[in-house]
């Protein structure tokens, strides 16, 4: 008999058992995040600028809800990374079912994540205050991202709770293997969301993921 587990409480250590997942060792695995990043514009920069103000003045109101940090955060960042312009296509709020290679897991939820084109999973979640590590969200982009349909192809992930981001990767075939980017945080007088918009530019443009 199969056991249901809620994609939302899984753990890092039950997905590398489940899924035969290990890190990915190659320094190359993941160079989306480390290597020369698509310029941004005087437009883009300032408008980025723009939008970490936004998120500050929200900040100091209090705790900012996912739905909030996807409105002032990740909406704009998809915006100019171009991923609301065809042939990209974004979903959220949808079922997801993954069955673990022995068959006898399974991981159900609903996405509260923005999903492009199969292939980049945005998992937000909730700031409080700035304390919440996103560690706890790594695991929940990982049950995601295995329900991508495209067993061929990389699929990346962003998580983020506003003042912390970090993108990961997953290949599943010839065998399960991952990796995290560094985590930037969100600093005064530094651009982290130019750091994203990079990486999340040069995601586009890799060859696997059109």
């Amino acid at each position: 008999m199969s056991n249901t587990i809620a994609i939302g409480r899984l753990t890092l250590p039950e997905i590398l058992d489940t899924q035969s997942l290990r890190l990915a060792d190659d320094p190359h695995f993941f160079e989306e995040w480390q290597g020369v990043q698509p310029p941004l514009t005087a437009e883009d920069s300032h408008f980025l600028d723009q939008v970490q103000n936004d998120y500050v003045d929200q900040l100091r109101q209090g705790q900012l809800s996912e739905g909030l940090i996807k409105l002032v955060i990740i909406s704009p960042l998809l915006h100019l990374a171009g991923f609301y312009r065809h042939p990209y296509q974004v979903r959220l709020e949808e079922p997801v079912q993954v069955e673990g290679t022995e068959g006898s897991v399974t991981w159900r939820g609903r996405i509260d994540a923005l999903v492009v084109q199969n292939k980049l999973w945005v998992v937000v979640v909730e700031s409080k205050g700035g304390a919440f590590g996103i560690d706890q969200a790594i695991p929940q982009a990982l049950g995601y991202m295995f329900a991508a349909p495209d067993l061929q192809c990389p699929v990346y992930g962003l998580v983020t709770n506003g003042s912390s981001y970090a993108f990961l990767k997953l290949v599943r075939q010839p065998e399960a293997l991952y990796s995290v980017s560094d985590v930037w945080l969100f600093l005064p007088g530094r651009p982290i969301l130019h750091r994203v918009l990079g990486v999340l530019r040069a995601i586009a443009q890799s060859p696997d993921f059109g």
